[in-house]
């Protein structure tokens, strides 16, 4: 059976004795694993620095592999992003060059080639660590390391203050791996479930310490607390094969420690039917448009789900983001339909953003898109809702000019129209009046119908594009609702209850 992976956190209250030895482990764990990143990058084995690293620190065997797995997981996902932040820099050298010849302003002629200069000079040294294999990697972040340059612009009074904050930021987390074949789990951080439904976590501490373990109680998850504990359960039964490992990462910020547990989920099953037709899905930088079809590729029901996340924190944009993908799966649960979404990256878009009008700079940079699209994966796969990727070509054009009008809709619901439709794979003709006004070569052409959207999409949007690159705020007009159709939709808080017909959510 497929497995999803999922973590959740919960702040935990500890004693001052219990800070204390936490602390101490995360400063050990911190010091062993910046040493074993430089003992690697040295070109060392990693087998025989085990029983080096045990007597070294007073760890124990699974605490180094608990080391070994943190870091190699960091190692891991830099190498993996690599080609995509060499790909995003060329992108940026080539729109910065072609600002820079349509610049005349001295001053800012300057500012343009220095900004040139940086962006070459990043890009040869991801080239050079490609090819070579080498890893940079900052154990507290290259940007508080870059504040100790400017210490009172950043509120330090000294550089003794700063130093103290980084030898913080180096040293506040700890990993604790586990096993399937291991207590309940994971022998270094033992969990049980209490006779109020809590969990207390028996943490196995370096032998350094003069502790040998630390009890953790009364630990509660806002989210996901049902899972964890019957995670735990399974691995006390007697069938082995229905055990699984259970991870821990502990983590100290201003408001104390964290604890973060990572289990694997098993897959529900699925609810959603595509033969009765499909939910598009168009993700806009403030709101998602909804499009409910039918099998025919007829629309059915259609709103927008608001979801502002311009000039919100990190923590805010989640919540808000949540909050509206709740209720699009929420409609997709009582409709049974799969959804459907576009199969976009914006990291290309946001890397051009050099000399584009600040109001559409600021929208496109402000999109979560891949955010969002996570939350809609994981709320889906929660409920037994299939998710499907459409290729995006044209889906804007094709909405705007055949579906927008014909239907009464705003674009943005007819782009999700079209996304439905695009899943079934109908062909998206051009009305007749638009047939006449394309050049006879391109009508006569045996070509894919998306050519001819695509001398559309040139013809038609050229000027709206013009105007906005102008710089023209008000070159971005604010997507139009159809009021008629607008739903109201109430929050839905918690698991996503399944209901028996749409009526009671919509009306």
């Amino acid at each position: 059976m497929a497995e999803n992976y999922r973590t959740y956190q919960s702040r935990i209250s500890v004693s001052p004795e219990g800070d204390d030895l936490l602390s101490s482990y995360a400063l050990l764990f911190g010091k062993a694993e910046k040493t074993l990143f430089a003992k690697l990058e040295s070109s060392k084995n990693l087998t025989p620095l085990k029983r080096e690293f045990i007597k070294q620190f007073g760890l124990t065997a699974r605490q180094f592999n608990s080391i070994s797995a943190s870091l190699n997981g960091r190692l891991a996902s830099i190498k993996e992003r690599r080609p995509g932040l060499i790909a995003e820099a060329e992108r940026r050298i080539k729109k910065a060059k072609r600002v820079l010849k349509g610049t005349t302003d001295p001053a800012q002629l300057h500012q343009k080639k220095r900004k040139l200069a940086i962006l070459q000079s990043r890009l040869d040294r991801l080239v050079k660590d490609h090819l070579s294999g080498k890893v940079r990697l900052c154990f507290g972040s290259n940007e508080l390391f870059r504040k100790q340059f400017h210490l009172k612009d950043n509120g330090y009074a000294s550089h003794n203050e700063w130093l103290k904050e980084w030898q913080a930021s180096r040293n506040k987390q700890f990993f604790v791996i586990g096993s399937k074949d291991e207590t309940a789990g994971c022998q270094s951080c033992v969990a049980t479930i209490a006779e109020n439904g809590s969990i207390a976590l028996r943490i196995r501490l370096p032998n350094v310490l003069v502790t040998k373990h630390l009890i953790l109680k009364n630990i509660c998850f806002a989210y996901g607390h049902d899972t964890i504990t019957s995670a735990i359960g399974r691995n006390l039964s007697d069938n082995k094969d229905n055990w699984q490992a259970i991870n821990y990462r502990f983590l100290k910020d201003d408001k104390g420690w964290r604890v973060f547990v990572s289990v694997a989920i098993s897959k529900v099953q699925v609810i959603s039917r595509k033969d009765i037709g499909v939910i598009g899905v168009d993700i806009n930088a403030n709101h998602l448009a909804i499009t409910e079809t039918d099998r025919f590729g007829n629309p059915v029901e259609y709103f927008p789900i608001p979801c502002v996340t311009y000039g919100k924190t990190l923590e805010q944009r989640r919540a808000i983001i949540g909050d509206a993908v709740c209720q699009a799966v929420a409609f997709a649960v009582c409709r049974s339909k799969p959804l459907v979404i576009e199969r976009l990256k914006f990291q290309a878009k946001k890397a051009v953003l050099e000399g584009e009008c600040p109001r559409y700079a600021r929208m496109l940079s402000a999109m979560a898109y891949t955010l969002i699209q996570t939350i809609i994966r994981a709320r889906a796969f929660d409920t037994g809702i299939e998710v499907h990727e459409v290729n995006p070509a044209y889906t804007s054009v094709i909405g705007q000019y055949k579906f927008r009008t014909r239907y009464g809709m705003s674009g943005h619901n007819a782009s999700a129209l079209v996304i439905g439709r695009r899943f079934f794979g109908f062909g998206e003709t051009l009305p007749s009046q638009l047939q006449v006004t394309l050049p006879l070569s391109v009508r006569n052409r045996s070509r894919h119908v998306w050519s001819q959207w695509a001398v559309v999409s040139r013809k038609a949007l050229a000027a709206p594009a013009a105007h906005m690159r102008s710089g023209n705020s008000r070159s971005l007009p604010s997507p139009v609702f159809d009021k008629a159709r607008l739903v109201t939709i109430p929050p839905v808080a918690g698991e996503i209850p399944a209901c028996e017909s749409s009526s009671a959510l919509f009306g």
